[in-house]
């Protein structure tokens, strides 16, 4: 299946490899099929190693930075059974900050071959071992579950693509919206799990959909259970099951009394941090004011937390795909919160988007998304129905008197008054 991050992939193909590519993403996201797909067609061989399900893997990096290069070159030839072929072999690393010295080994076999062509994948999203050591090295890039775009590709509907890409241009026709409609809320029952997107298209199948997410939830916890360190284990998992809680309440905020009635922030903030650093779940800081820099206004103490993908999320929170209200002209949810996953995840994806925050008023007023853009603060109002006004959005721009805010509704592409309205089909594309 075809995904974005090929682009970037090719950018440090055709820029020379000179570093090392670390190529981060929580569980199950496709970071493995997404490198060897790459390989495979950018390289006559890969060398491929798997850390997690091998452990005589590591062996063979135990003398960490000491080892040297050809003697490295041939114990990784030995063990894949190929010859390694100067300048079209890549070496593929997978799961390997599981090992610590083996990524020092790495990283001095670049240093003692610079014209060889590395990979590091790793299952977090976090800083791995050596990390700030070598990075200077290091070329990171992020795979997140699959967006919009890539689903309609899946779906060989690329044609929808180019009508998003040209809508600046050229109106979308209603029969191509009623399309592009159609997928959408397809997609916002699958969610964009790799695993769950590639069976959708193969047997189109919801009930089907909705067991594989099942079965994706059990692998995260069992994930959780096999490596959260044994401080945080009983904390990490009071807080996985309290993300249907937070979600239901009208108050996004995470509030640590549903995950224990006698929480402590100081007690539970590493366990959080862990979470977060996993990839499985997502964290946006409340901003104080609404004045750029944001990064100057962020409330370390007050966030909400996500889920990794709209789709786990809904099948977390017990809502089948058959009890989700589809109708033309509303996107009902887990009150608002998958909506809100759901453009978390698209905004995530797009290269124009800086780091998102939220704010909240004194008294009610909430706006769900605030980002910077070339030092202008814009606020982004999501809506779940079309054609209604947002009353978060104008206390928000009556206080600090923006120059522009973005609304995401079911409502067509279009700009009045200062706000843009952006439709859901198209977050990847404005």
């Amino acid at each position: 299946m075809y995904r974005i991050i090929m682009n970037d992939l090719m950018d440090w193909y055709e820029g020379g490899m000179d570093k090392v590519l670390l190529l981060k993403g929580a569980k199950g996201v496709g970071k493995t099929w997404t490198m060897i797909d790459f390989g495979q067609g950018f390289f006559k061989k890969l060398m491929y190693m798997d850390f997690e399900k091998d452990k005589e893997a590591a062996a063979l990096f135990k003398q960490g930075a000491r080892i040297k290069a050809d003697k490295l070159i041939a114990a990784i030839s030995l063990y894949c059974e190929q010859t390694y072929e100067e300048g079209n072999t890549l070496l593929v690393f997978d799961e390997i900050h599981l090992y610590p010295k083996a990524v020092e080994a790495v990283m001095s076999l670049k240093r003692q071959r610079p014209d060889l062509p590395v990979c590091m994948i790793v299952s977090t999203v976090g800083t791995i071992a050596h990390e700030a050591e070598f990075e200077d090295e290091f070329q990171c890039l992020q795979l997140y579950p699959m967006t919009f775009e890539e689903f309609l590709t899946a779906n060989k509907a690329q044609d929808l693509c180019r009508h998003i890409e040209n809508q600046k241009l050229e109106p979308v026709a209603p029969e191509v919206i009623e399309q592009i409609t159609e997928y959408l809320k397809v997609f916002y029952i699958t969610g964009g799990m790799p695993i769950v997107v590639l069976d959708y298209v193969k047997n189109h199948d919801l009930d089907r959909v909705d067991s594989i997410l099942q079965a994706v939830l059990a692998r995260c916890r069992e994930h959780i259970e096999r490596y959260v360190p044994k401080t945080y284990a009983a904390k990490v998992e009071r807080i996985w099951d309290s993300i249907p809680a937070q979600m239901e309440k009208e108050n996004r905020k995470f509030m640590y009394q549903y995950v224990d009635e006698k929480a402590r922030a100081r007690e539970y903030e590493g366990s959080v941090d862990w979470l977060v650093d996993t990839g499985l779940l997502r964290k946006v800081n409340r901003i104080r004011e609404g004045v750029a820099p944001l990064a100057m206004q962020v409330d370390e103490k007050s966030f909400e937390l996500y889920h990794l993908d709209h789709g786990l999320l809904r099948v977390m929170c017990g809502v089948s795909h058959n009890r989700l209200n589809l109708e033309q002209g509303e996107l009902e949810d887990i009150n608002g919160a998958l909506l809100e996953q759901f453009v978390l995840s698209e905004l995530t994806m797009n290269k124009t988007v800086d780091k998102l925050y939220f704010w909240i008023s004194g008294a009610t007023a909430r706006v769900d998304f605030v980002f910077e853009d070339d030092g202008e603060v814009v606020p982004v109002d999501v809506q779940s129905k079309v054609h209604r006004k947002a009353q978060s959005m104008k206390v928000f721009n009556s206080k600090y008197r923006n120059h522009m805010a973005i609304r995401i509704s079911l409502d067509e592409l279009g700009f009045a008054k200062g706000v843009l309205n952006i439709p859901l089909y198209g977050l990847w594309n404005f």
